[in-house]
């Protein structure tokens, strides 16, 4: 019988058994319910899998979730305010790129000693680069419990039409702004492509900076490091890309082309791969490809999420290292794959060797893109308060460049001007 998303999970008695269970809730006196705070209102159903499944292997300990915002960044900034009037709770599910801010005001409780060090986590199934993102000063301070990367999204009847024989997708660059450029020339309001470069905290850029072997600064974060050549090169890549195409779509319309079979190619995070498949399903072939990684030292940057302890009592500290630790084990994993979009972090050193084989039978479209974990970290934040302040000003620049209003030389000296100003400031 094939695995379905719905019945990926199912196949393990014991999950099936924790899902039973009713949501959580205080059933007596001598349980100790943990405090898990969120901004992902839209995954309720998977946290409260997440808390059934942690109940009925810690039968003492309740998790409960509340949600506090409702995305990444208004839950960081509902956690500062709540970090002054000391009403944090014991766990919070947030965005990696967050574990250097909540460390360096002390609300992020390191787990070394704790719930475990790198090497802990690293034998739980966890990618080592991807643990090593929530290290700040040599200490450990975030437990990371699903990621997702850049991946190519492709139409293969447009790209067919256009003339592309080749069973599988393209790997290069010069290969897919070739295939854009024929299918923009089909003509019929078809679009050859579009590539989301105005994603949050510029991930694109860096994504195409990090697969050219640059970084965005220097390792102590005391001066930019992207106006080299990779990132000139990364801005060409955007620029040749953008030559290819005859329009420029906001993104809800770039997907809403690709999605209604008008656009033969669309780059973006892998956590659209579900929702894509069912648009596409009965219309056009779709194929998944990597993002290229020119570089021989070049890497990926994921966009990933984890749990965080904020309790600072013994007692509840060692209670939410037993959820921190659970977060990393395959059963938990399998409840992510199964309720969302992203990619569990386990993928890549599954301890059950059937693991893989019923989550790429209910994710068939995973199995191209998975061994790039092992070069995916995690998204750069510029440590300061004007961080979105600078993105959003790169977006406007990489905008400009994509649009054929500025050249790639130009966009990049103003990038980084602009950037300096904001790290004085």
């Amino acid at each position: 019988m094939r695995t379905t998303r719905r019945s990926f999970l199912m196949s393990s008695a014991a999950a099936v058994a924790a899902l039973a269970l009713p949501p959580v809730r205080a059933e007596a006196a001598s349980s100790v319910q943990l405090s898990i705070g969120h901004g992902e209102p839209l995954y309720l159903d998977m946290l409260n899998a997440l808390g059934a499944a942690f109940h009925a292997e810690h039968p003492d300990l309740i998790a409960k979730f509340v949600t506090d915002g409702d995305d990444w960044d208004p839950l960081l900034q509902n956690t500062l305010r709540e970090s002054i009037v000391g009403a944090l709770p014991d766990i919070t599910w947030q965005s990696l790129t967050y574990a250097s801010i909540l460390s360096k005001r002390g609300i992020a409780q390191p787990l070394n000693g704790v719930a475990g060090d790198v090497d802990a986590f690293e034998k739980l199934g966890i990618p080592r680069i991807l643990i090593e993102t929530t290290q700040v000063n040599g200490k450990l301070f975030g437990v990371p419990f699903g990621t997702t990367i850049p991946v190519v999204y492709y139409n293969m009847n447009l790209l067919r039409k256009a003339g592309y024989q080749k069973a599988t997708p393209p790997t290069t660059w010069d290969e897919i702004i070739e295939v854009a450029k024929r299918v923009t020339a089909l003509g019929e309001k078809i679009n050859g492509g579009y590539i989301e470069y105005a994603a949050t905290n510029a991930w694109i850029f860096q994504n195409l900076l990090a697969s050219l072997g640059g970084r965005m600064m220097n390792a102590e974060q005391t001066k930019i490091a992207f106006d080299g050549k990779e990132g000139l090169e990364a801005l060409q890549i955007l620029a040749r890309f953008g030559q290819a195409n005859n329009v420029d779509m906001t993104v809800a319309q770039s997907r809403q082309s690709f999605n209604a079979g008008m656009s033969g190619i669309q780059i973006r995070t892998a956590s659209g791969i579900n929702s894509v498949a069912k648009a596409a399903a009965g219309h056009f072939e779709l194929q998944i490809g990597e993002l290229p990684v020119p570089s021989p030292n070049g890497r990926l940057v994921g966009a990933g999420h984890g749990f965080f302890m904020f309790a600072k009592n013994p007692d509840r500290q060692k209670a939410s290292s037993e959820f921190l630790r659970f977060a990393a084990h395959e059963k938990a994993q399998a409840i992510l794959g199964q309720y969302t979009g992203y990619l569990p972090v386990c993928l890549l050193t599954p301890k059950d060797p059937k693991f893989l084989d019923r989550y790429f039978e209910a994710n068939p479209y995973h199995r191209s893109i998975v061994k790039n974990l092992a070069i995916t970290g995690d998204q750069f934040s510029f440590p300061t308060v004007n961080n979105v302040k600078i993105v959003e000003m790169m977006a406007e620049e990489m905008r400009k460049v994509v649009t054929g209003r500025e050249k790639p030389q130009d966009a990049l000296a103003a990038m980084a001007s602009q950037t300096r100003k904001l790290l004085e400031a």
